[in-house]
């Protein structure tokens, strides 16, 4: 069901801008939602018919859980014009007092948008449970997937898979890194998976290291340089105790 952007109280005036983020009214996310023009981020006030949600946004990140919930108001239908003011007052003061240069999402790790060499970032998805990202092979074209039914996924190799994809079970920090025919692959503990796994990763090792171990796994393969100086791209044992 699509819920529509909310309308504003009768009398209250909503800001152009605050502190750097600024009021987009051609979002089309079904909420009053301001912007960074700098920073990839948001910050968004969504009526879900029963509650009021404030939340701010990763805009390079996709899933449920790219944004944070800074406040959440219920009402009933005779109370939704206060739950909305006091959900807008509640925005505008958390804008005032966090210039958009100043936020970050807790769970988004920065390694992730340092693609390996080769390579180019297509999706990062943020999810309760989970992290998936799925980085295109440069001389794959956009789009280009690879149909695994027959063969399976071990028909996959480094040479004609369009994308490498990392896994990382959120709460264990058990990670995949495998090749991958699309990006709505089916991936591990799926009862047919469709990726395939190309380096053993440790227990409980945590995205960067699992987005390291790629890099270095690439690197091996292609003979392509590391940028030791960027985000996850340092040898693995900066990991070791």
């Amino acid at each position: 069901m699509t819920v529509p952007e909310p309308s504003t109280p009768d009398g209250y005036e909503l800001p152009a801008a605050v502190n750097g983020w600024l009021y987009d009214p051609d979002d089309r996310s079904n909420g009053l939602v301001f912007r960074s023009r700098e920073h990839d981020c948001s910050v968004g006030i969504f009526d879900t018919l029963s509650a009021v949600s404030v939340r701010v946004t990763d805009s390079r990140v996709d899933g449920f859980a790219s944004n944070i919930e800074l406040e959440r108001r219920e009402y009933d239908r005779d109370d939704r014009d206060d739950a909305l003011a006091g959900a807008l007052d509640a925005a505008r003061e958390w804008m005032d007092d966090t210039d958009p240069s100043a936020w970050s999402h807790p769970d988004v790790c920065e390694a992730v948008f340092d693609a390996p060499a080769g390579y180019t970032l297509e999706t990062y998805y943020l999810e309760n449970r989970e992290s998936i990202v799925y980085y295109r092979r440069d001389d794959a074209d956009a789009g280009t997937e690879i149909d695994v039914r027959g063969e399976g996924p071990e028909a996959l190799t480094r040479e004609n898979a369009p994308y490498l994809y990392i896994h990382q079970w959120n709460g264990s920090g058990n990670a995949t890194v495998a090749l991958a025919p699309w990006t709505e692959a089916h991936g591990p503990k799926t009862k047919h998976p469709e990726i395939k796994p190309v380096l053993e990763t440790p227990e409980e090792c945590g995205l960067e290291v699992a987005l390291t171990m790629a890099r270095e796994g690439v690197q091996e393969h292609d003979g392509r340089a590391i940028d030791a100086d960027a985000a996850g791209q340092a040898a693995l044992s900066r990991w070791e105790a």
